[in-house]
């Protein structure tokens, strides 16, 4: 990879970095020690920032202040998630985090993200951590790590409420299940009619889309043969355009993160290469013919506003020419001006499986919640050493493709 390739690449991955760590306001309003409601926007993200950091203005165009917990009593995106400042540590390690507010009632509901995925109850002013523990037990005279359920254990402890027990022993440690657990817990135990609310709204922990592709390639071929004792012979074959068709899969975790997401891509073609030189009284035609497989997996970035979405992906890519004596040559004599073939032979390209990246800037747009149609410009480069000793053959693709998710 030349020097020029690597500023290239270095210059794409970054502005593709700076793009990602673009900030998303939404109308919101924070709540401040005071019990003061002041209305604003702030900043969207993961659910791990969101537990340690509120960045609120006044207004769109103003200027952003960075809340942490121990500044604000609570904040919330208008009609989404809620957040409020908790001290989930203990009395000698105190730790203020936002956890994420998910039911309001007799026995509060709370969700919070770091390494792991933990969940918190509050009844009468207590809190409670819901948690697995893992237990080392002796069977036969073997040692085994089990998981042992502790938070069913802690809600029937917390709740207090004999005829919950059999839902209770049937609770998993998520989001759905807590919640119902805490609903119908409110409408077993309240007696004065008040509301039991629900804060979270539902997000599928999991988003996974398929949709087909077709699109158009611009391809070019270069690869090496050793000359003798004296380095090398450079083959630099004429570019070859052809239409694919594919797929792409992508797996987005909204939870997480609603705008970043993998994308899983396979794209088929046909391509016919070709490379000619001469040599006084010869003239060599190389043909390189094969199908070929483009693979890639990306890490991609999804505007996340607007039915118009800008999106930019970015990672790494395979390729596959699976024909065997793909690549055939034809010499032939020149005589008085005449080309007489003079030999003919086929043989294998020197590579079947290369390695690359590809960068895929592109736009989605939403027909509906699930179809989605997309286009997206295609930019990959593969390589492969056959030894220490030869340069890299290389393959580099443009294109353009389009397709709809459903």
């Amino acid at each position: 990879m030349t020097k020029k390739e690597l500023v290239i690449i270095a210059f794409l991955l970054f502005t593709g970095c700076s793009i990602w760590a673009q900030r998303d306001y939404r109308k919101s309003y924070i709540i401040t020690n005071e019990q003061d409601t002041i209305y604003g926007w702030i900043d969207y993200r993961g659910d791990v920032r969101n537990a340690k950091i509120c960045s609120f203005k006044e207004t769109e165009t103003g200027q952003a202040t960075d809340y942490t917990p121990s500044d604000i009593e609570a904040y919330r995106y208008t009609d989404g998630k809620f957040y409020i400042s908790k001290d989930i540590g203990s009395a000698d390690a105190p730790e203020q985090v936002f956890l994420e507010y998910l039911v309001n009632g007799l026995a509060k509901l709370y969700y919070y993200r770091d390494k792991d995925e933990r969940y918190y109850i509050e009844k009468e002013g207590h809190l409670f951590e819901l948690k697995s523990d893992e237990r080392e037990v002796v069977i036969d005279g073997r040692t085994q790590v089990r998981t042992v359920k502790s938070y069913i254990g802690q809600l029937k402890a917390t709740l207090n409420v004999w005829e919950m027990n059999s839902e209770i022993d049937k609770a998993k440690l998520e989001h759905a299940s807590l919640i119902n657990i805490a609903r119908d817990y409110h409408q077993y135990a309240c007696t004065d009619g008040s509301e039991c609310i629900v804060y979270e709204k539902k997000k599928s922990p999991m988003v996974l889309r398929i949709g087909p592709v077709i699109g158009y390639d611009l391809s070019t071929v270069i690869f090496w043969r050793p000359k003798g004792y004296a380095g090398y012979w450079k083959y630099d074959f004429t570019p070859s355009s052809n239409f694919t068709v594919g797929m792409n899969i992508n797996l987005s975790m909204p939870r997480l993160n609603e705008k970043i997401s993998l994308q899983l891509q396979a794209m088929y073609t046909k391509n016919s290469f070709l490379y000619t030189y001469e040599f006084p009284g010869l003239l060599v035609e190389i043909d390189l013919r094969s199908k070929i497989l483009q693979t890639g997996l990306a890490i991609k970035y999804e505007y996340p506003k607007g039915k118009w979405r800008p999106t930019l992906a970015a990672g790494l890519a395979t390729i596959y020419l699976p024909d065997d004596k793909s690549l055939e040559e034809k010499t032939y004599s020149i005589i008085n001006g005449e080309q007489v073939l003079y030999r003919n032979k086929n043989e294998d390209f020197p590579t079947k499986f290369m390695y690359g990246f590809g960068i895929l800037p592109g736009v989605h747009y939403y027909i509906a919640k699930r179809q989605i149609i997309f286009l997206q410009l295609q930019y990959q480069q593969y390589y492969k050493r056959e030894s220490v000793d030869y340069p890299s053959n290389k393959i580099r693709s443009l294109g353009l493709s389009a397709g709809i998710y459903f």
